[in-house]
Protein backbone atom coordinates (compact mmCIF):
# COMPACT_ATOMS: atom_id res chain seq x y z
CA UNK A 1 0.00 0.00 0.00
CA UNK A 2 2.85 2.36 0.86
CA UNK A 3 4.53 1.71 -2.50
CA UNK A 4 1.27 2.52 -4.29
CA UNK A 5 1.21 6.03 -2.81
CA UNK A 6 4.89 6.51 -3.60
CA UNK A 7 4.17 5.66 -7.22
CA UNK A 8 1.25 8.11 -7.21
CA UNK A 9 3.61 10.77 -5.84
CA UNK A 10 6.20 10.06 -8.54
CA UNK A 11 3.69 10.03 -11.37
CA UNK A 12 2.04 13.23 -10.17
CA UNK A 13 5.47 14.86 -10.12
CA UNK A 14 6.10 13.77 -13.70
CA UNK A 15 2.66 15.12 -14.68
CA UNK A 16 3.46 18.46 -13.06
CA UNK A 17 6.80 18.58 -14.91
CA UNK A 18 4.97 18.05 -18.21
CA UNK A 19 2.47 20.76 -17.26
CA UNK A 20 5.36 23.13 -16.51
CA UNK A 21 6.89 22.41 -19.90
CA UNK A 22 3.50 23.01 -21.53
CA UNK A 23 3.20 26.39 -19.78
CA UNK A 24 6.45 27.57 -21.39
CA UNK A 25 4.91 27.55 -24.87
CA UNK A 26 3.23 30.71 -26.25
CA UNK A 27 -0.16 28.95 -26.24
CA UNK A 28 -0.26 29.31 -22.44
CA UNK A 29 0.25 33.09 -22.36
CA UNK A 30 -3.17 33.58 -20.82
CA UNK A 31 -2.33 31.24 -17.93
CA UNK A 32 1.01 32.94 -17.29
CA UNK A 33 -0.55 36.42 -17.44
CA UNK A 34 -2.60 35.65 -14.32
CA UNK A 35 0.56 35.63 -12.17
CA UNK A 36 2.64 38.54 -10.90
CA UNK A 37 5.87 37.14 -12.39
CA UNK A 38 4.82 35.25 -15.54
CA UNK A 39 8.42 34.48 -16.44
CA UNK A 40 8.86 32.37 -13.28
CA UNK A 41 5.63 30.36 -13.52
CA UNK A 42 7.03 27.56 -15.63
CA UNK A 43 10.21 27.37 -13.55
CA UNK A 44 8.21 27.07 -10.34
CA UNK A 45 5.91 24.40 -11.77
CA UNK A 46 8.80 22.35 -13.18
CA UNK A 47 10.75 22.65 -9.91
CA UNK A 48 7.74 21.44 -7.92
CA UNK A 49 7.36 18.46 -10.26
CA UNK A 50 11.06 17.61 -9.98
CA UNK A 51 10.86 17.81 -6.19
CA UNK A 52 7.83 15.49 -6.04
CA UNK A 53 9.30 13.01 -8.51
CA UNK A 54 12.66 12.96 -6.76
CA UNK A 55 10.98 12.40 -3.38
CA UNK A 56 8.95 9.50 -4.73
CA UNK A 57 11.83 7.87 -6.62
CA UNK A 58 14.22 8.01 -3.67
CA UNK A 59 11.60 6.59 -1.30
CA UNK A 60 10.75 3.78 -3.72
CA UNK A 61 14.41 2.87 -4.26
CA UNK A 62 15.09 2.96 -0.51
CA UNK A 63 12.15 0.63 0.19
CA UNK A 64 13.01 -1.70 -2.68
CA UNK A 65 16.59 -2.41 -1.65
CA UNK A 66 16.04 -2.90 2.10
CA UNK A 67 17.09 -6.21 3.53
CA UNK A 68 14.97 -8.10 6.04
CA UNK A 69 17.41 -7.18 8.83
CA UNK A 70 17.12 -3.49 7.94
CA UNK A 71 13.32 -3.69 8.04
CA UNK A 72 13.41 -5.34 11.48
CA UNK A 73 15.94 -2.79 12.76
CA UNK A 74 13.78 0.07 11.42
CA UNK A 75 10.85 -1.17 13.49
CA UNK A 76 12.99 -1.51 16.64
CA UNK A 77 11.51 0.54 19.47
CA UNK A 78 14.83 2.14 20.36
CA UNK A 79 15.35 3.38 16.80
CA UNK A 80 11.80 4.71 16.72
CA UNK A 81 12.46 6.73 19.89
CA UNK A 82 15.72 8.07 18.45
CA UNK A 83 13.93 9.17 15.27
CA UNK A 84 11.14 10.82 17.26
CA UNK A 85 13.68 12.69 19.40
CA UNK A 86 15.57 13.88 16.32
CA UNK A 87 12.31 15.05 14.72
CA UNK A 88 11.34 16.94 17.86
CA UNK A 89 14.69 18.74 17.90
CA UNK A 90 14.32 19.55 14.20
CA UNK A 91 10.82 20.94 14.89
CA UNK A 92 12.20 23.15 17.66
CA UNK A 93 14.92 24.49 15.37
CA UNK A 94 12.51 24.96 12.46
CA UNK A 95 10.05 26.84 14.67
CA UNK A 96 12.77 29.21 15.83
CA UNK A 97 14.28 29.75 12.36
CA UNK A 98 10.88 30.22 10.73
CA UNK A 99 9.87 32.86 13.27
CA UNK A 100 13.19 34.69 13.02
CA UNK A 101 13.19 34.54 9.22
CA UNK A 102 9.64 35.84 9.07
CA UNK A 103 10.47 38.69 11.42
CA UNK A 104 13.66 39.48 9.50
CA UNK A 105 11.90 39.61 6.12
CA UNK A 106 9.03 41.69 7.51
CA UNK A 107 11.34 44.23 9.15
CA UNK A 108 13.44 44.62 6.01
CA UNK A 109 10.36 45.17 3.88
CA UNK A 110 10.75 42.12 1.64
CA UNK A 111 7.30 40.76 2.45
CA UNK A 112 3.84 42.04 1.60
CA UNK A 113 0.91 41.87 4.02
CA UNK A 114 -0.83 38.88 2.45
CA UNK A 115 2.20 36.60 2.50
CA UNK A 116 3.18 37.80 5.98
CA UNK A 117 -0.18 36.99 7.55
CA UNK A 118 -0.46 33.74 5.60
CA UNK A 119 2.90 32.57 6.92
CA UNK A 120 2.02 33.71 10.44
CA UNK A 121 -1.18 31.64 10.20
CA UNK A 122 0.82 28.59 9.08
CA UNK A 123 3.23 29.09 11.96
CA UNK A 124 0.41 29.26 14.50
CA UNK A 125 -1.33 26.24 12.99
CA UNK A 126 1.85 24.18 13.37
CA UNK A 127 2.27 25.36 16.96
CA UNK A 128 -1.36 24.55 17.78
CA UNK A 129 -0.96 21.11 16.20
CA UNK A 130 2.08 20.54 18.43
CA UNK A 131 0.17 21.62 21.54
CA UNK A 132 -2.79 19.41 20.61
CA UNK A 133 -0.64 16.31 20.24
CA UNK A 134 1.27 17.18 23.39
CA UNK A 135 -2.06 17.35 25.24
CA UNK A 136 -3.19 14.01 23.75
CA UNK A 137 0.01 12.27 24.81
CA UNK A 138 -0.13 13.69 28.34
CA UNK A 139 -3.79 12.69 28.59
CA UNK A 140 -2.96 9.12 27.52
CA UNK A 141 -0.22 8.84 30.16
Amino acid sequence: MKNKWLWVLTLSGITIILLGILVTFPVADEIRSKFIRPDLVSIAIIFTGIFLSFSGITAISTEKFKTKAQKIEEEDERNIKINQYAKSKAFDLMSFLFGMGLLFLALLGYMNKVSFFFLIALYFISQLYFLYHNWLIKKAI
